[in-house]
């Protein structure tokens, strides 16, 4: 069954008509996305405000979109991920164009600023603005970028709604005036009407992918209804248990330099914005290749999901013997616990109880890394974002090891940020960790490239357990990371993170010891002589005569990564989701 459909817009323009000579290139950028976003607890909220977003940069979409906004002489070379890029004929249709897309945007959603800038171009140049900026489309993209980030300096706040006085109840969610009451939940939260408005469309939302991505769904036992969870709390709760969530963001690794170099080597020269065009249904593939790994990551916790006789529906832990018992109020559909929440074209923010989130980590790794040539499915995103970008001339792919086999993939690599949380701290704040979380990992791979081209060929990931602040959980990283030896081993390459995880959290050596008398050792004896660089040895060796076991580290033991271990060692459940595409977990279609 295909992913839920999420248009990418069409040109109004014949698709065979080669770009226009003369025109005013358009381009509108929405400011404060991810504030907008999170700025609730619910996942609701995130969920509807993510599709609110997505929908109003919609070029084809009549009913939900801003179809009805674009006139017809008129291409559209991006409307996705809150940017929207269109070719019109003159000035006066361009600021026609803005002038309805502001208002539209305003009535809808009022927090969102607009960042507008009009660049005309051709030989002869519109004849309402005077001398051209550009002499054609294609040095009229080069010069877009900057235009937008210098219309970004100059802000203006009559955007924003005034709302009159007199308005004294607030808003749960922004804290604003609330104009509406939602009454879906027993609490009945006094919220703003453009919260209301965004939780209507998040409902809309959840139906269409949880029957896109849960309809025939293959469990490990049982046949329950499944269903994806609309609130924080039905993430995965066990009674008695700290409960925690995590915030995990991923994010393609080089996509503008992707981008660029494939306008260039499928563009023709002698039709200018040829290489936009081409540009735009690549990135339409990078969107599918997005929603392929959210539906993969939902399928492969679906296939672990157990219901036995007289038990709650859980997730086994493969390595530990633990459980994630999940949300289930019979007769009712069970929860699972993940919700992926898609934001942009490039990248794929995903809600789970944290206990997941390092397993679904390496799994989105390893989906990523697939041979092309071996997936069945013709038009599994990633075999069909591998034939486009391997028949461009000149485009080279990457060279993945797994299993003493040796293939080459043009999907790109990624960078993944993971923020863990108790359970009611604002996703905002998560969002925002993992975020920082992605960028140092990115950072992180750009300076091994400099050293060695191949690392280009790894993903990168970050994580942190830590939520005092994204500066201070900065600071702290980067602090561990001069200590010689380093006290943390993160940012970690995608094989580096891999072997981290077998080596350090699964079964055997002292974390594999779930026993709370070991933890306790763990914590107060081991962990205090790591971070003053001591050399655990002599307590290890008082650690076996105590137990009358021997006591091992794991073979050519780091501090960082030892330390970073016992952090998470907690945090860790390996339900074997590598382990389920066989039985339909991971699959992209």
């Amino acid at each position: 069954m295909t992913p839920a459909p999420v248009h990418h817009g069409t040109s109004n323009a014949r698709p065979e008509e080669p770009p226009p000579e003369d025109g005013v290139l358009v381009g509108v950028d929405l400011r404060g996305i991810q504030d907008y976003v999170y700025s609730g607890r619910r996942i609701l909220d995130a969920v509807g405000r993510a599709a609110l977003v997505a929908e109003l940069t919609d070029t084809s979409d009549p009913v939900h979109g801003v179809a009805d906004l674009i006139p017809e002489r008129c291409l559209i070379l991006r409307d996705a991920g809150g940017a929207l890029t269109a070719v019109l004929p003159d000035g006066k249709s361009a600021r026609h164009l803005v002038s309805r897309y502001t208002r539209r945007l305003r009535d809808r959603a009022g927090e969102l600023t607009p960042v507008v800038a009009l660049v005309p171009f051709g030989a002869r140049g519109p004849a309402d603005e005077g001398e051209p900026e550009a002499p054609d489309l294609d040095t009229a993209l080069a010069v877009l970028p900057a235009r937008l980030r210098r219309a970004r300096r100059y802000m203006s706040a009559l955007h924003t709604p005034a709302h009159g006085y007199g308005v004294t109840a607030i808003c749960s969610v922004g804290g604003g005036p609330a104009e509406s009451v939602d009454s879906s939940r027993s609490e009945h939260d006094r919220v703003a009407a453009d919260v209301v408005r965004a939780r209507g469309i998040g409902r809309r939302w959840h139906r269409e992918h949880s029957r896109a991505w849960l309809t025939d769904a293959v469990t490990a036992s049982g046949d329950p209804d499944l269903a994806l969870p609309m609130e924080v709390d039905r993430l995965g709760r066990d009674h008695g248990g700290v409960s925690r969530v995590a915030v995990v963001h991923v994010d393609v690794n080089g996509l503008g330099a992707t981008l660029a170099e494939y306008r260039d080597r499928v563009g023709d020269p002698d039709r200018p914005g040829s290489g936009a065009l081409a540009q735009r249904s690549l990135s339409t593939r990078i969107v599918g290749l997005t929603e392929g790994l959210a539906r993969a990551l939902v399928r492969a916790v679906a296939a672990t999901v157990r219901v036995d006789p007289g038990e709650a529906p859980y997730v086994p832990d493969r390595w530990h013997g633990g459980r994630i018992t999940l949300d289930h109020e019979p007769p009712g559909p069970v929860r699972l616990p993940v919700r992926p929440i898609v934001v942009a074209g490039d990248d794929l923010t995903v809600l789970c109880d944290a206990r997941l989130a390092l397993s679904m980590t390496r799994y989105a790794m390893e989906w990523l890394d697939a041979d092309p040539e071996r997936i069945e499915d013709p038009e599994d995103p990633r075999a069909a974002l591998h034939r486009v970008l391997a028949a461009a001339r000149g485009m080279s792919g990457r060279i993945v090891v797994r299993g003493g086999r040796r293939h080459v993939t043009f999907v790109p690599t990624v960078g993944v940020g993971i923020a863990v949380q108790p359970v009611g701290a604002p996703l905002s704040l998560g969002y925002d960790l993992c975020e920082t979380m992605c960028r140092m990992a990115k950072d992180d791979r750009a300076a091994r490239i400099e050293d060695d081209p191949a690392a280009a060929e790894e993903h990168a990931v970050a994580w942190t357990t830590r939520f005092d602040g994204v500066d201070r959980v900065r600071r702290r990283l980067e602090a561990d990371l001069r200590e010689d030896p380093p006290r943390t081993a993160r940012p970690m390459s995608g094989g580096e993170f891999s072997r981290f995880l077998d080596r350090y959290l699964r079964a055997g050596g002292p974390l594999a010891d779930d026993t709370a008398r070991n933890r306790g050792w763990l914590v107060s004896s081991l962990v205090p002589l790591l971070e003053s660089g001591a050399d655990p040895a002599p307590e290890l060796a008082r650690r076996a005569r105590a137990t009358g076991r021997p006591v091992a580290l794991p073979k050519d033991w780091s501090r960082g990564e030892l330390l970073d271990a016992v952090g998470v060692m907690d945090l860790y459940t390996d339900p074997g989701l590598a382990e389920t595409s066989c039985r339909g977990g991971g699959g992209g279609r």
